[in-house]
């Protein structure tokens, strides 16, 4: 199941008092979209890689061995996560 986050609810997270024009301008500042076709809902992996992007924090990647190579920890990974 996909969730997403209502605009309200998110809004009231951060601290504002709804989805007003205060919170819409500090998503236009993030660079923070609603769901196309979907005006006042976030998907929540979108939400975290911009809130990420404007704290300086690094995109992790997985890890690569000597040779560029999945690592075996990120094989595993990998693998545990499509099970």
């Amino acid at each position: 199941m996909i969730g997403l986050i209502r605009a309200e609810d998110l809004a009231e997270e951060w601290g504002y008092a709804g989805a007003n024009s205060a919170f819409r301008n500090f998503c236009a500042k993030l660079g923070l979209r609603h769901v196309p076709g979907r005006p006042g809902w976030f998907d929540p992996k979108h939400v975290r890689q911009r809130l990420d992007a404007a704290q300086g924090m690094e995109i992790l990647t997985p890890s690569r061995g000597p040779d560029g190579a999945p690592s075996l920890v990120s094989q595993r990974r990998a693998r545990n996560a499509s099970i």
